[in-house]
């Protein structure tokens, strides 16, 4: 399954670098921009910049935690949408879900509820509401695989698009999470299960495999891992 990769120094030329060495070794072409710190007209210029350098090569979404104001967020969607960004995750609070369903209906490209999912009654309200158009799913918000499978069913049955998101697990984590996401009918934004990634030291034998933009699922028993005793207990605290 695809993943993707954050990118989130916030300097334009130092993103698009690390997007093109990524795009260059055929690990990620999806690209996700964390914004919303700074003022929305500086953080859109920055994001139009990297669209526009990686043009059709790699996909460009947003993550804006919360930080827009729903006036901000009407047409910040639109210029967003006219750079070329394909989907814009959580803009507005969490706890504002009449402005979430307002918003959704405006705007020209996707949102993704992020923040606001953390528990499967939270997914069948927002749901019934329109809040979102994506849900971005989490094994370890909502409550592990089984919950998370079941907030994709309810999001399936409204029709509602779905991505395979991450706490920054560990391989373990993230080997779950993927066995999960792999029994969905679909998954049509992708995944952003790059936790292990971000290890120095893994607790695997083998650690996850990522090659030709993909996270390879093991198919081998159970999730498809071996735990080094060796390195467990290198990592013990007594």
């Amino acid at each position: 399954m695809e993943v993707a990769w954050t990118l989130a120094s916030g300097d334009t030329g130092r993103d698009i670098e690390e997007a093109e060495h990524m795009l260059e070794m055929r690990r990620h072409r999806h690209f996700k921009l964390k914004i919303g710190a700074g003022e929305p007209a500086r953080d859109i210029a920055h994001v139009a910049a990297i669209k526009r350098a990686l043009g059709d090569r790699a996909s460009v979404r947003v993550d804006i935690n919360q930080a827009w104001s729903e006036a901000v967020a009407i047409r910040g969607c639109q210029l967003l949408a006219e750079a070329g960004v394909e989907l814009i995750e959580q803009p507005l609070s969490r706890h504002d879900r009449a402005a979430m369903v307002r918003l959704n209906a405006r705007s020209p490209i996707p949102l993704m509820a992020d923040e606001a999912i953390e528990s499967v009654q939270d997914s069948f309200a927002l749901a019934q509401s329109g809040a979102a158009s994506i849900f971005a799913l989490k094994i370890a918000k909502v409550g592990g695989p089984r919950a998370v499978l079941r907030t994709a069913a309810i999001a399936e049955a409204a029709g509602i698009g779905l991505y395979g998101g991450t706490m920054l697990e560990g391989s373990v984590g993230t080997l779950a999470a993927a066995h999960a996401f792999a029994t969905l009918d679909r998954l049509e934004w992708h995944t952003e299960l790059f936790g292990p990634l971000l290890l120095t030291e893994d607790i695997l034998v083998e650690p996850p495999v990522y090659r030709d933009f993909q996270l390879i699922i093991p198919d081998t028993p159970g999730l498809g891992l071996e735990l080094d005793a060796e390195r467990l207990s290198h990592f013990a605290r007594s």
